[in-house]
């Protein structure tokens, strides 16, 4: 009876750890809602307060704003907390742990001089994640209310893939982390799901692996 009684102790509390952690992961994300469309960093127009990003799902490139209320999220790397700032706080030291370096060098990962958030996107891993939340849904000249730096994923604008299974697709990107890979919007980029982060080095070992098959990343054309 003690060690009938003991199994369903054990198995209660593992379920309340798990609705636990799960919860913790909602509220980390802003609650249960579904995560926003996979986007990336494309260019920074002359326009002041103006990003063009590139979205699953959107055939061209999309321009929007970043206002004085645009809330910036993601993960402290020093100390892996959930992290959100306004433009105004980027280079202040970090909000949740006050560790000695900028908000946006604790999203990045290095020191961001300029300290803008321009010069923090732009120092981003190349093709990382960014998920925004728009100020009117779907609506991306509505400017962004909230911008999720997802290091787990990788959405780049690519060349040369056509024809690449999944099965392919995942040989490639499976040494430096990658745990599924799939081309989408008809074959024009690359979509990457990683075990662990994503960063400049994955980046430059990812290129090379496509060269090998004659693809490439593509970039915007200079003066664009």
């Amino acid at each position: 009876m003690k060690t009938n009684r003991w199994v369903g102790y054990t198995a209660v509390l593992a379920a309340a750890l798990a609705m636990s952690v799960g919860s913790q992961a909602r509220a980390a994300d802003g609650g249960a809602k579904p995560a926003a469309t996979l986007g990336s960093y494309w260019t920074m127009p002359q326009e002041e307060g103006k990003v063009t990003l590139i979205l699953a799902g959107s055939a061209d490139p999309v321009t929007t704003s970043v206002s004085d209320s645009t809330l910036f999220a993601g993960i402290c790397l020093d100390c892996s907390l959930p992290l959100e700032f306004k433009p105004a706080d980027v280079p202040k030291k970090c909000l949740v742990c006050g560790c000695a370096v900028s908000n946006a060098a604790c999203i990045v990962g290095k020191p961001v001089k300029e300290g803008t958030w321009q010069a923090m996107i732009k120092a981003l891993p190349h093709g990382v994640g960014l998920r925004p939340t728009f100020n009117t849904a779907d609506k991306p000249e509505s400017g962004i209310k909230k911008l999720t730096v997802d290091l787990r994923s990788v959405l780049l604008p690519v060349s040369g893939l056509d024809g690449q299974t999944p099965d392919q697709l995942l040989a490639i990107v499976k040494p430096f982390g990658g745990s599924q890979a799939e081309l989408v919007d008809g074959g024009k980029r690359l979509s990457i799901h990683l075990k662990s982060d994503w960063t400049a080095d994955r980046e430059s070992k990812l290129e090379k692996a496509l060269a090998k098959i004659n693809a490439q990343v593509v970039v915007p054309e200079a003066g664009k």
